[in-house]
């Protein structure tokens, strides 16, 4: 069976011809046509093209696996424009845009965008292109990166019964099929899809094994019986090794499952040591908690000791003031009996002004009477 280039599982768990006449894209930059010429020379229109299928494209060039590509996938769920029912294939791609440190969103987004492609197109076959786009001039630590990004993603289209294909392989680090950054140009953007291509018309395909016909069967000449039985042996046993030896399939499947275990590991341990970080970082937080949680401890017991202290120099000004108050309480009484004796001397007073302003009239009633007599007297006539 032949092995194309970026296919991840070649020969293995094909399923077959779609049918369908066409074929939706979801993705990030380079799936929007990033570094290409044109639309007419992206990734997309030329698989879709070879493939005899109509393209549509939902990417966008700010997509990433960990932000945004489950929401280019609810994009394509809402277009109803056309038949779901007619889309033979979805294509998921991305990857070289997602750093390391957002791994555990690579692997939960992954799943959810498969997740959210099978319910809104229930018949097409889900094509995970992992990692498309030029690795040339990535520095080291980059470039490793990708390599756990690219195996988590691929991780997960096998595990959501994906066609999955490693697609960081293609292009690698030739300056030549690429425009910028990770962009292809319209070399690359033809590679990618050819790699593509493949892997579908791959997928279709039924598995051949070419099985390996036993050599000639070597027959002694000596014409002794034991040796001639001897020789039997001998060939049943060749027989049996030949027929039990695995097939060049099997091997394969064999080697693929060893890689995608040594690639599982190698995100698993990465997930370990980012666990492990994040981890260590709540624990230096906990411990600053801690640190500034003894500070204040340290702070409310001297605002309680000066709190005490305030509350001994109030309680002892309290009884200041109460005997302050008491003293005063006496002399509030004193000057009570005399305001009520003033009271009373006042009261006298009022009625010695009052019984003096009585006599006061008597006395001018007198006078006047007096003097009307005296006036009559004066004029001869009897009072």
């Amino acid at each position: 069976m032949p092995s194309y280039a970026g296919v991840d599982n070649p020969g293995m768990l094909r399923s077959g011809a779609r049918a369908g006449s066409i074929i939706v894209w979801i993705g990030g930059p380079i799936t929007s046509g990033g570094g290409a010429g044109s639309d007419a020379d992206r990734m997309s229109t030329l698989v879709s093209a070879q493939l005899g299928l109509t393209e549509k494209n939902y990417a966008s060039v700010t997509t990433k696996v960990s932000d945004g590509l489950v929401t280019r996938c609810y994009a394509a769920r809402d277009d109803t424009s056309y038949d779901h029912a007619q889309v033979a294939y979805v294509v998921l791609a991305g990857g070289l845009e997602d750093p390391v440190s957002a791994l555990s969103a690579v692997i939960s987004k992954s799943k959810d965008a498969v997740n959210e492609c099978h319910k809104a197109f229930p018949s097409a076959r889900i094509v995970w292109a992992a990692s498309p786009g030029s690795l040339a001039g990535m520095p080291d630590e980059k470039l490793a990166d990708t390599v756990t990004v690219t195996a988590a993603i691929l991780g997960q289209a096998r595990a959501t019964d994906c066609l999955a294909i490693d697609m960081r392989k293609v292009l690698g680090t030739d300056t030549a099929l690429q425009a910028t950054g990770i962009l292809p140009n319209d070399e690359g953007h033809a590679r990618l899809a050819e790699a593509i291509v493949d892997a579908i018309r791959d997928d279709q395909g039924e598995p051949v094994d070419q099985p390996i016909t036993p050599g000639r069967n070597y027959s002694s000449g000596l014409s002794d019986w034991a040796s001639r039985q001897v020789e039997a042996t001998r060939r049943r046993e060749a027989e049996k090794r030949e027929a039990n030896r695995p097939t060049g399939t099997e091997l394969g499947g064999v080697t693929q499952k060893l890689d995608e275990l040594t690639q599982a590991q190698g995100v698993q341990q990465v997930l370990l040591e980012q666990q492990q970080q994040e981890l260590e970082q709540q624990q230096q937080k906990l411990q600053d908690q801690q640190t500034q949680l003894t500070k204040h401890q340290s702070e409310l017991e001297a605002q309680q000791k000066s709190l005490k202290s305030a509350q001994d120099a109030i309680k002892q000004a309290q009884e200041q003031l109460a005997k302050i108050v008491g003293d005063q309480g006496d002399q509030v009484n004193t000057l009570k009996t005399l305001t009520e004796s003033l009271q009373k001397t006042d009261e006298k007073i009022d009625t010695i002004q009052r019984t003096l302003w009585e006599n006061q009239q008597k006395l001018d009633n007198r006078i006047d009477k007096l003097d009307e007599r005296v006036q009559k007297l004066e004029n001869g006539t009897s009072a």
